[in-house]
């Protein structure tokens, strides 16, 4: 007789062919904890239910969506398909590490009250390769295990978001409790969570990494060159999360300060991109956006001599700016 599985792992899929055979490998290769697999695909029109039948075969519990869900709806939809109480909610991209689930495990049974556990991530390109954090930071809460009280974790989350969702696993009674991932959300949706349930839950946190991060580099270099409504998200919940715990927090001012930095330096690289791209006004946007949130970020302009001919041309000549600009990326 199959022992009850103690936890469930769930991959929320649309059109992840591509990588998804390595993610369920890596899911079937979990030692040491009984665990449900369950695919929830919001309608992919590629080979991606192909993909899981003929990898996990009935090993995977798959549940195509009546409609598209989208991103907030489909995570919401795998914890409610899940049968137990704690729920890995598993990109379909990344790789899962051997222990990842048992250490998880673990570390929910040894505290009450833990919302969510969640461990350091290591993050591979199309090909498996690493790439260095110089690239793409890791994020994290600490070089050392640790298990943070209810709001303790609030202020090492304000100004990025440190978790990786692979890298998670959450309590499926916190999730409830908080309401679930707020469909409000499209690009922020996994932060949010975090910090709901950091506010009234404890969160633990594992300093190993046990989860490969995939990271595609044409996605990310390209997915919001036509706007800003990523930024604007999270500039909505920084004023949502400073208005309802900062005040708690002694070195609130310095946090926001060093949020507000964060956010105006990628409204400065956006202003970069829409140049190159041509589009002067979503550049001349962001611009003022960034100089907005951080007058110091002048400073950092200047010392750039490139970047300073290019900004100050936007703010002068903008029509012209444009042509050359767009022109000379062409060329590069």
């Amino acid at each position: 007789m199959c022992a009850e599985p103690s936890l469930t792992v769930a991959i929320p899929t649309y059109r992840g062919a591509r990588h998804l055979a390595a993610a369920l490998r890596s899911v079937l290769a979990q030692e040491g904890v009984t665990f449900d697999l369950i695919v929830s695909d919001d309608r992919s029109d590629d080979e991606t239910v192909a993909v899981v039948e003929g990898e996990a075969g009935d090993r995977a519990r798959v549940v195509v969506n009546s409609e598209r869900l989208g991103l907030a709806g489909n995570w919401n939809q795998c914890v409610a398909l899940s049968r137990t109480a704690f729920v890995a909610i598993f990109h379909q991209d990344d790789v899962m590490r051997p222990g990842h689930l048992v250490a998880h495990l673990a570390t929910f049974r040894a505290s009450e009250r833990i919302g969510l556990v969640a461990s350091a991530a290591d993050v591979i390109d199309d090909l498996d390769a690493p790439v260095p954090e110089s690239t793409v930071g890791r994020g994290g809460l600490g070089s050392a295990d640790r298990t943070f009280a209810p709001g303790e974790a609030l202020p090492l989350m304000a100004g990025g978001n440190p978790l990786r969702c692979s890298a998670v696993t959450l309590s499926k009674a916190a999730h409830a409790d908080v309401g679930g991932f707020d469909a409000s959300y499209r690009y922020v949706v996994d932060w949010n969570a975090w910090l709901k349930i950091a506010r009234r839950w404890g969160v633990a946190w594992l300093a190993h990494p046990s989860v490969a991060i995939r990271w595609h580099i044409a996605s990310e270099t390209h997915r919001f060159k036509g706007g800003t409504a990523d930024l604007d998200e999270t500039a909505r919940l920084l004023d949502e999360l400073f208005e309802r715990s900062g005040a708690a927090w002694p070195n609130a001012l310095a946090l926001r300060r060093q949020a507000d930095q964060r956010l105006a330096r990628a409204f400065l690289a956006r202003s970069h991109e829409a140049l190159k791209g041509g589009d002067v006004t979503l550049a001349r946007s962001c611009l003022v956006r960034a100089c907005r949130l951080w007058p110091g970020i002048v400073s950092t302009i200047v010392a750039d001599p490139r970047l300073a001919a290019q900004m100050a041309s936007l703010a002068v000549l903008p029509q012209w700016a444009g042509r050359l600009w767009s022109r000379a990326a062409a060329i590069e």
